[in-house]
């Protein structure tokens, strides 16, 4: 991951040791708040506000006074700002995709957030809006891709990585589910090779009890950030911080690192 990296208000994504991101999934600005007080006792790198989860998604005010006070509540950690669609695990929302993006381009405009998760098989047209609202902005866009279902083979995990740095994301991010120990493998040799081929920094998981050995061991085949639980899990197989946090320093020192 040499000379990949981005830093975001002081962290660096893609660095020797992946960023541990926490995810918000209250449904109204008080859960959402409180998750954000237990969750900061846990030292995360990184917060994710799934905002799929957020039952006033469809009021553009609230979700930026929410962001607002998260902002204040969370001081200088780098936020996330993610609506994951039904289509790759998401929950359902009370708006169409159009309506996403002029969500997706106010919050960009907001600058409360310093990375915007959208996903790629959004439509092109709002992948180039998102990304450019992000661009004049100052932000930062992770362009996704999330199968729930199964996991493709490396090849197709390869191109996955290596189209969304091709659409202009800032960080390239992907998520499959394995049904057995050959897919938890696939997932890993498709990061290490994206890795060898990518400008960016790149994000990977394989989800579920099977491949939560990924999110422990991401860092070594070139992820450069897991999401563990802080209050509320968002997929399955996430891991409490501190025993993530506890793993990265074990990987650390037997790597020879600090």
């Amino acid at each position: 991951m040499e000379g990949k990296g981005i830093e975001i208000r002081g962290k660096t994504l893609g660095g020797d040791t992946p960023l541990i991101c926490t995810p918000l999934v209250g449904k109204t600005r008080e859960r959402v708040l409180a998750e954000a007080a237990v969750v900061m006792a846990k030292n995360p790198d990184v917060i994710e506000w799934r905002v799929d989860y957020f039952e006033a998604i469809a009021d553009t005010a609230a979700v930026l006074e929410t962001g607002r006070a998260l902002r204040a509540a969370t001081g200088n950690l780098p936020i996330i700002f993610t609506r994951r669609s039904i289509r790759e695990g998401g929950e359902p929302i009370a708006i169409g995709d159009a309506e996403v993006v002029k969500l997706y381009d106010a919050v960009g405009a907001s600058g409360l957030v310093e990375l915007l998760d959208f996903e790629m098989s959004n439509d092109a047209e709002h992948v180039r809006s998102v990304r450019e609202t992000a661009r004049k902005n100052g932000a930062k866009v992770i362009l996704s891709y999330h199968n729930f279902g199964y996991t493709p083979g490396v090849d197709f995990l390869v191109q996955r990585f290596l189209e969304a740095e091709r659409l202009g994301a800032d960080v390239a991010k992907v998520a499959v589910m394995p049904r057995d120990r050959a897919d938890v493998l696939t997932l890993l040799a498709a990061t290490a090779q994206a890795a060898a081929k990518a400008r960016i920094p790149l994000i990977s998981m394989s989800m579920g009890p099977l491949g939560a050995v990924t999110r422990m061991i991401g860092g070594v085949f070139g992820s450069s950030l897991s999401f563990a639980v802080g209050e509320g899990s968002s997929a399955p197989g996430q891991m409490p911080i501190a025993d993530l946090r506890a793993v990265y320093d074990v990987i650390g020192r037997a790597r020879g690192g600090r």
